[in-house]
Parts: C-alpha cells; structure tokens; sequence
C-alpha cells in the first residue's frame, strides 16, 4: 500500500518530542509499504532526532514564518530609503523562535500578538501550506498514494492534508497527538478557541478517520464527529535501548533523570525538591539530572529558591537537551526515572510520551503530581514504580530506594508487563485503520 505521511515536524527537524511520526514510518516501511514523508526545514530546531527511513522516501520542503513578514515589510523599507551610507539596516524580529516546543520568554507587542491573531491560523506553521501544496501536487504527478496520514500539532499538516486528499480523492487520517480543542486547552474559551473550532470542523469535513493518544481523547472526539476514532499510545521502540550502550554518570549516588520541557506549575519538580530538603545529609547520596531546553535557565524563581534554601546544588544537574541516542543511553545507566505531572484535573487525559521511553528504558518511575489519570493508572496498574503529590511520602520513597542501593538489592526488575507498550502493537491499529480505508476506496464503497 502507497502511504504519504504529512507531518509539521520530521527528523532532521524536529525535536525529540516529536518522534512519533518518524516512528511510524519506520514501522510502515518495516511491514512492507510504499511510504514517502511530506514535511518542511524548520529553522530553530534543536535537531535531535534523526529520520529512521530511507531518505530519498522524505520530501523536505521550504517553510517560510508567517511572523517573520511584518518585520521583512519594516525592513525593505528601512533598506530602500536608508542614508546608512549604503548599508542595510535589519531589525530583529519581535517574536518567538521557530523551535516548536520552545519555552523562551520574551516581550511581544500589542501590534504584533495582533497580527498573529490575524495570521496564525490555525498555527504559526500555516507558512508551510504553499510549499506543501506544491510538492505534493508534483509528487503526484509520478506516485499516488492510496491514503494520506497527518499528523499535529502543528495543525496545518491537517491544512495540508485537507487540501491533497481533495486533490487526487483519497481518504485521510488525522492523528492526534494532543487535541486542538478541549477544555484542558487555554485557548478553549478564547475568541482564538471559537476560531479553532469552526476551522477544524472544516478540515474534518472529508477526513475519514482519528487517531488519538489517550482513551480520555477518544471519548472527546468521539462526541464531538461522526468519524471513526482509533486509541493508539505513543509506545516505545526496543531497538532504542541497548543495555550495552549504557551510560553511568553517577555509579556512587542514586541517580533519578528527568528530560523534557518544564511547564511552570505543570511540569514541576519542587514537590522533589523538598523531600530532598527533608532528607538533610542523606540528599548528598542522591543526584538528579535534567535535561531541558536551556539547562539550569528553565528553573522557575520558587524552585531556584529551593535549591539555595536546601543547597541543593550538588545534587541538582541541570543540562540543556542533547541528542536522543545520546540521552536514551543515559537513562539506561540511571536507577530510576522522573515523571512530572500537573496537579490539575485537566491533566487526566493527559500521558506524556517520555513515559513511554521510561517503560522502555526497564527502570523504576517515580511519578511527582497528580496521582489521578491515565498515566498514574499505568504506572500503579503495571507496577512501573510509584506515583504521590505529598512531600513526606516522597521522602520515604527516596529513603528506601536509598536503603535498596546501599544493601545491593536491584532497583529494577524484569516486567512482562513492559511489552503491552511497544510502539508497533499500537502502529498495527493505525496500519488497519489506513488499510481498511484504502481498501474500501478501491472497493468503490
């Protein structure tokens, strides 16, 4: 079977968030499909991943920042009548990088959130769709594919794959990876919120399925369109975990790693932090290492104020994110695993991907949080470690994996359980959902 996957985000880039897509092209060129990948350059990425297809099967395409124009329009006109002795007078642009996940801060006009207001619909990527549209239309001149598969964020790969199924009539899926729209999303009673939901409705009006990531996501979609709806989890992939590989930084502490985006109150360590205040000189004997987007700088004010109020720094190993085979091996050599979880109802439906890799990775979880949720079912049900929001039972928890090192008794341990999460046993839902579509186009149905 012929499958285009359009995706916003592709190795080389794309960050390690967003290997799903990558993943699942793999799996499809492993099961014997014809499948090419429509994607653009993305600037600012951290690059991270790398594409685990055939590169002749990926067609990278330009991207150009629709945020980008007013200060190119600002520029053209200071250039052409500048008396800077003939030089050119660039300014910089007054928005956000293009790095997808980024969790830079920076000061935005009131001109300017206006005019992304106006433009960005339904993303700042919407800048790909002419390109996009382009490539495709010359793809097809050569290879029709039977189905096309999209998937976001960012929203407008189902811009782009609306516009191409129209084109050669072929079913599409969209694949969601977080939902555009729900009650959980800050934007949900926005005018920007009222905005997304029209748009969307639009761009389903000729999809012929969804994917989504949670059950609680299931339910959602299920109640808002009459389209069928799949659950297919993130997962994981064995071939990423090499105990061979294994990188032990630490061998004389216990050791617990973090690696992802901290999201303010939503992805919070300071729940840790104390319980490593409590534990007074025992704290000496742990160390914890981060890896974010920007190391130590991704600290909020209150949890600075923790580390310099339990001298934590010595125990607290900030550092900014490093390629993904890189930082798998490290998990590999860690004892347990940190998993942050908002505290907030709107987290229930929520599993992080990381979780999966931390299932891969066969190692203990500490889960930090809301201890409600699909994810702390997963982790509680399995027996992948242990979920709590109180900082005393942390402190126990951290006292006894201490207690469990010094005596050599092995912190992890083989769990059958582990193989209900592999990223090909829920790639085959999505790979029968596109056949049996396929399948039923040809059918003339």
């Amino acid at each position: 079977m012929k499958i285009l996957i359009v995706a916003g985000t592709f190795p080389p880039y794309a960050p390690s968030s967003a290997s799903r897509a990558n993943k699942f092209a793999k799996y499809l060129e492993q099961q014997g499909h014809d499948v090419k990948v429509l994607a653009p350059k993305l600037p600012g990425q951290d690059m991270s991943l790398t594409p685990e297809i055939s590169l002749d099967k990926i067609i990278l395409t330009d991207f150009y920042d629709v945020n980008d124009f007013p200060t190119d329009v600002i520029n053209y006109f200071k250039n052409l009548f500048s008396f800077n002795n003939g030089h050119s007078v660039n300014i910089e642009p007054d928005k956000e990088p293009i790095a997808i996940n980024s969790n830079s801060q920076y000061k935005e006009s009131t001109i300017s959130k206006t005019y992304r207001f106006l433009t960005n619909v339904p993303d700042r990527m919407i800048g790909w769709y002419p390109s996009a549209i382009r490539a495709g239309r010359k793809l097809f001149q050569e290879w029709s594919p039977d189905v096309i598969f999209s998937t976001a964020p960012p929203y407008t790969s189902f811009v782009v794959a609306h516009r191409l199924a129209k084109m050669i009539d072929i079913p599409w899926v969209a694949d969601y990876r977080d939902l555009w729209i729900d009650a959980s999303n800050y934007q949900y009673k926005t005018m920007r919120g009222r905005i997304n939901k029209i748009v969307e409705k639009i761009l389903l009006s000729n999809c012929n399925g969804l994917i989504t990531v949670t059950d609680t996501w299931v339910q959602n979609l299920q109640k808002r369109y009459e389209i069928p709806v799949a659950l297919a989890m993130n997962g994981f992939d064995p071939d990423d975990f090499d105990e061979k590989n294994k990188n032990v930084l630490y061998p004389d502490h216990l050791t617990f790693l973090y690696a992802g985006v901290l999201y303010g109150r939503r992805r919070d360590p300071s729940l840790l932090f104390e319980a490593l205040g409590k534990l007074g000189e025992q704290a000496k004997e742990i160390k914890v290492l981060f890896y974010t987007p920007n190391g130590g700088d991704d600290f909020s004010p209150h949890q600075k104020a923790l580390i310099d109020k339990y001298n934590l720094h010595d125990q607290i190993i900030a550092n900014k994110f490093i390629p993904q085979k890189e930082l798998l091996d490290i998990q590999l050599g860690v004892d347990i695993l940190l998993l942050l979880r908002w505290d907030d109802p709107a987290e229930r439906g929520v599993i992080a991907g990381k979780l999966f890799e931390y299932i891969g990775a066969k190692k203990t979880i500490l889960s930090v949080g809301s201890v409600e949720g699909e994810a702390a079912d997963i982790i509680r049900d399995n027996d992948f470690g242990t979920v709590s929001n109180d900082v005393d039972e942390i402190v126990k928890i951290l006292q006894q994996h201490l207690k469990n090192k010094k005596d050599g008794i092995e912190i992890n341990s083989e769990n059958k359980n582990r193989n209900n999460y592999t990223r090909s046993l829920q790639f085959e839902k999505i790979e029968q959902m596109l056949i049996d579509l396929a399948n039923k186009k040809q059918g003339g149905e």
